[in-house]
Order: C-alpha cells, then sequence, then structure tokens
C-alpha cells in the first residue's frame, strides 16, 4: 500500500499527500506543498515531509487500494491499569501544591493487537465526524496514525496569525452546568492568559469570548485568538517552537525544568512520541496546524490509544480518570474501534 498523508482543509474536504515522501529540515521557496510531522519533543531534524503528488478530495477512501474495499481493523484492547499514573499524577499535584507549576499534563495509553482488517482503513468513519474535529493522518510503512483534533496549534495566512485556547473537559449530559464549572474554568483561563502573553510581543492580540465547543461525546472550552504579526517574515520554526506546546497539553509556566519533567512523566507513562505533537501542512502559501490528540496510532500489529488530562489545583483523581477514559472512549466510537 502507498504511503500517504492527510489533514482537513475544510469541512469534508481534505488535502492528500501520496509517498514516497522526502524528508527536509527548511522549506525553499519551491516548495508548493509539504506535511509537517514531529515528535512531541520536536526532535526529528526533518519535520517537513514533501509528498511525490497530492490531491484534494472529499473521499478518503481514495487512499485505499480496490476503491476503498479495504476491511475495517478489529483490535483487541488489553486495558490498562492505574498504578504508573497515580504516581505521576500525586508527583504533579505535589509540585502544583509548592508552586513549582500551575499546570501539567500525563499521557494514559490503552493498548491493543490487530486481529484482522486493516489499520489504514481507519480514514473511511472519519467521513461522518462532526465538523467540530479535524481529521488527519499517516501512514508510513508499518506504522501510522489516524486521528480527530478539536484542536488547532496555529494558521499562518497573510501576516494573521489565529490559535486558538482549548481546554477544559465535561461530558457532554453535562453541557449546562459546565460553563459554571469554576476548576474547569480555571484551567482554561490559565491556557487562554499564557497564550495572550506569549504573542503580544508577535503584534496585536485580539482575544474572542469564551465559549462552548460540542465535538459530540465531550463539551470543552474555547477562546479564539488572532495576531497581525509586526514582522510578516517571522518563520514557522519559531513560531512552533513559540507556541508548542501550549499549556492545554504542555505545563505551565514552560520553563525548561518543567518541560523535561513533563518529557519524563510521558515516558514513564510509555506514552506515544506523536501524541499531542504538532501535524501541518504547508500548501498554496498558508499553514495550518493542529495538535495531534485524539488518535490511534500503530506499528505493525500493535495499536496504541493514548489520552491526556490536565491537572491543576484543585484536581481529583476519580475525576480526571473519568476525563482519561472518556477522551479515549469517544475517539473509540468516532473511529469505530
Amino acid at each position: 500500500m502507498t504511503d500517504f498523508a492527510f489533514i482537513q482543509t475544510s469541512p469534508g474536504r481534505y488535502l492528500c499527500g501520496l509517498g514516497p515522501f522526502r524528508a527536509v529540515e527548511a522549506l525553499d521557496g519551491d516548495v508548493g506543498t509539504a506535511f509537517y510531522r514531529n515528535s512531541f519533543d520536536l526532535s526529528d531534524p526533518e519535520p517537513w515531509k514533501i509528498p511525490a503528488e497530492t490531491f484534494e478530495t472529499g473521499d478518503l477512501q481514495l487512499l485505499l487500494p480496490e476503491n476503498g474495499a479495504t476491511p475495517l481493523p478489529e483490535i483487541a484492547w488489553s486495558g490498562l491499569g492505574d498504578g504508573g499514573v497515580r504516581e505521576v499524577f500525586n508527583e504533579i499535584l505535589a509540585d502544583i501544591e509548592s508552586g513549582h507549576i500551575q499546570k501539567s499534563v500525563p499521557v494514559l495509553t490503552e493498548r491493543g493487537t490487530l486481529h484482522r482488517g486493516e489499520l489504514s482503513a481507519l480514514v473511511k468513519p472519519l467521513a461522518t465526524v462532526p465538523d467540530a474535529l479535524q481529521g488527519y493522518g499517516y501512514r508510513q510503512g508499518d506504522q501510522g496514525m489516524i486521528g480527530v483534533s478539536p484542536e488547532t496549534l496555529f494558521t499562518l495566512e497573510d501576516g494573521v496569525f489565529t490559535t486558538m485556547a482549548l481546554a477544559g473537559t465535561a461530558p457532554r449530559h453535562e453541557i449546562e452546568t459546565f460553563p459554571d464549572d469554576e476548576k474547569e474554568i480555571r484551567e482554561h483561563e490559565l491556557v487562554a492568559d499564557y497564550l495572550c502573553e506569549r504573542l503580544e510581543p508577535l503584534g496585536e492580540v485580539r482575544r474572542g469570548k469564551r465559549t462552548v465547543l460540542d465535538v459530540g461525546a465531550m463539551v470543552h472550552f474555547l477562546t479564539n485568538i488572532q495576531v497581525r504579526l509586526h514582522d510578516d517574515s517571522v518563520e514557522l520554526g519559531e513560531l512552533m517552537a513559540l507556541m508548542h506546546p501550549t499549556p492545554a497539553l504542555g505545563a505551565c509556566p514552560r520553563g525548561a525544568g518543567a518541560l523535561r519533567q513533563l518529557i519524563e512523566y510521558r515516558q514513564r507513562l510509555d506514552a506515544p512520541t506523536e501524541f499531542g505533537a504538532p501535524f501541518g501542512l504547508w500548501h498554496e502559501e498558508r499553514f495550518h496546524s493542529l495538535v495531534a490528540i485524539r488518535n490511534v496510532s500503530w506499528h505493525g500489529d500493535q495499536v496504541r490509544l493514548p489520552s491526556g488530562v490536565g491537572l491543576v489545583e484543585g484536581s481529583r483523581f476519580d475525576r480526571e480518570w473519568r476525563e482519561l477514559g472518556l477522551k479515549r472512549n469517544s475517539v473509540k466510537a468516532l473511529l469505530g474501534v
């Protein structure tokens, strides 16, 4: 099967690239289309993946052989325990209580084994996901990742930079009480305030109102943020380093020590290296990137489904454990696994 990458460009439309892909460190003026794919710690020295062929479509089954006849995967999930994450949870809360940090985001991963079918066929269910979710993914050899992210990292077009604060989560059946949830509001405002402060040197920051984003099984707080850049020659690599990771999936304040500790937590819990990393597209002088969450990844027949949860002052293990499961179960429902 041919290697591919894709990302949603508008509701029901996707820009797709077919391999072989050429990996490069940075883009030059001759590149019309390139995908950006990196690890969470941005350690890939050649994160830009240039496809041999591109096309736009509303039917992702074109990425599959035999006109999309590829069977959907059947996965035997092996479950998970809470021992490792509880220890990490307690360490993070201790750091919050001592005033060293305000927030951190541990990641817990459910594992499974492919029994039959083809994991690339997970592109099929993307046709029916809510418009608030952005489909994305790739396949390279015997590994890949397919997901539906609600979170844009940033978009850059004609000197206008747009991003969002997306933090604070509840099950959809709590949508009536969610707008008054003090803990979730505190978590969200921490992210929104941080982003606005970080972006101020780039230009005039315009911050929208906090709203509720309905993504089906869950609801989130959302604040849209826009900046017209003073200097429209700023490099994408600089903006990527500035934005990633946001406190929605990282640590706050985002010092080098806090980031190192967060990455250590992820390693202890064996989180996939690409979970929460930037996934983006440069096309026709526009760059759009999202945060690679709500996904299933695989290597051979081994499958992983991660979820992260934001811990702040007042977080309780039982509530955050519920949120971790809610996120994973929503991915299973959306992708049919």
